[in-house]
């Protein structure tokens, strides 16, 4: 009787601020929504979702499994789902993530919850939060505290390893991940459930200690996948960077390289005005004098500007490279609307681009060989065009 007193109390309504308080810790460093930053009523509205989640702490744990049969196990999955849907939902209006981003983000949360889930119903199982009948409020306390604890732990180690606000994009094999990770964590959840409440002797230990220590190892294996995950798109981000570097350190030897010839060649001006002057009556000279002399011009014609430094850097130098080939450019670009965008990415966008047009430019044979780039605006979109002659045809990419 003592049990039913304390089970659906005051005490589990605390139990349930604290896994909020939990959750909201867990999540404050991913950003708020626009909306929901700028107003304080929107924002506190967002919270409702979360109190959903009193219908799993307000219910009986006993209602929920008590034998082994296929409907407590749906049972329990309509408990996973109690917890994770409100979870999404109060992400999806206080965070800024996608639906997907939303979805997985509480499939980790959800994971934390029915790993603590499972490691109380160990320690009831084996009587360690559940002291004689007189006491019986004290302990059922206990467990919940001590819940609450582990709750905290995972949420902390997960906060630290995989960063929630740096999950970003949600691919396939992220989302099989979690679905199998989080529907196997509740059918070990079930059965520890089920040998709790069943006198179930000789493989009782086995068991139980086999659900627990798989519980614990799928969500390592989880927190190491997106660990991993982690770990790869920082060290792609890292080369893009050391790309981008590359690019400016090459842009800027390049304008003190122009500089330095330049202030040669102004100092060599008067000589070569002079000598022009003195051959004013040879006209076949002068031709041959300047044919020699021009030439000497030609690298300066290949600097773009763009308004993005960087972006003008690697113009520039496929520019000049690709001349060697007979491949002429004519660029007309302003990048200065696009300053939201991160450098890395127009570094992305025009290096592969420009590079498999000069390369199919390589592969023709004859004719005039061109490579056009021009950017518009249209709607408040800017359009970049890059066309270039393909064997006898052209081909155009918007």
């Amino acid at each position: 009787m003592a049990g039913k007193i304390v089970t659906g109390s005051f005490i589990d309504v605390i139990s349930c601020a604290v896994e909020i308080c939990i959750l909201v810790w867990f999540f404050a460093s991913r950003p708020d929504r626009r909306e929901a930053r700028d107003n304080s009523l929107r924002k506190a509205l967002g919270f409702l979702p979360l109190a959903a989640l009193l219908t799993i702490y307000m219910t009986p744990l006993n209602a929920a499994v008590s034998v082994f049969s296929i409907e407590n196990l749906t049972i329990q999955i309509m408990r996973m789902f109690l917890h994770l849907l409100p979870v999404m939902f109060w992400l999806l209006l206080n965070k800024k993530c996608t639906w997907r981003v939303a979805a997985y983000l509480s499939g980790i949360s959800t994971a934390i919850y029915l790993t603590a889930q499972n490691l109380r119903m160990v320690m009831m199982t084996y009587g360690m939060i559940t002291p004689p009948k007189q006491v019986q409020g004290m302990g059922y306390v206990m467990g919940l505290v001590m819940t609450a604890a582990a709750e905290l732990v995972l949420a902390a180690l997960s906060r630290r390893l995989i960063k929630p606000e740096k999950i970003d994009t949600i691919d396939r094999q992220r989302g099989i991940m979690m679905s199998i990770v989080l529907f196997i964590m509740v059918y070990f959840k079930w059965i520890l459930t089920a040998v709790r409440e069943q006198n179930i002797g000789g493989d009782r230990t086995t068991m139980v200690s086999f659900s627990l220590v798989t519980s614990i190892g799928l969500y390592l294996v989880l927190l190491l996948f997106d660990y991993n995950r982690l770990l790869l798109k920082e060290k792609k981000q890292s080369d893009h960077e050391k790309t981008v570097l590359q690019y400016e350190i090459r842009s800027a030897k390049r304008e003190m390289q122009a500089s330095d010839d330049i202030r040669r060649l102004y100092h060599d001006v008067k000589n070569h005005l002079l000598a022009i002057q003195s051959m004013a009556g040879s006209e076949g000279e002068i031709n041959t004098y300047l044919q020699e002399l021009l030439p000497r011009f030609e690298g300066y014609e290949t600097q773009v500007r763009t308004g993005n430094h960087t972006v003008d850097a690697i113009m520039s130098e496929k520019i000049q490279l690709a001349s060697g080939d007979g491949i002429r450019f004519n660029v007309c670009l302003d990048l200065s609307p696009l300053v939201s965008i991160k450098t890395v990415d127009l570094v992305t966008i025009f290096g592969n681009a420009v590079d498999n047009a000069i390369e199919a430019l390589r592969k023709t044979e004859g004719g005039d060989r061109y490579l056009y780039i021009k950017s518009s605006n249209f709607a408040n979109n800017v359009i970049i065009k890059f066309e270039n002659r393909f064997d006898s045809g052209v081909i155009r990419t918007v």
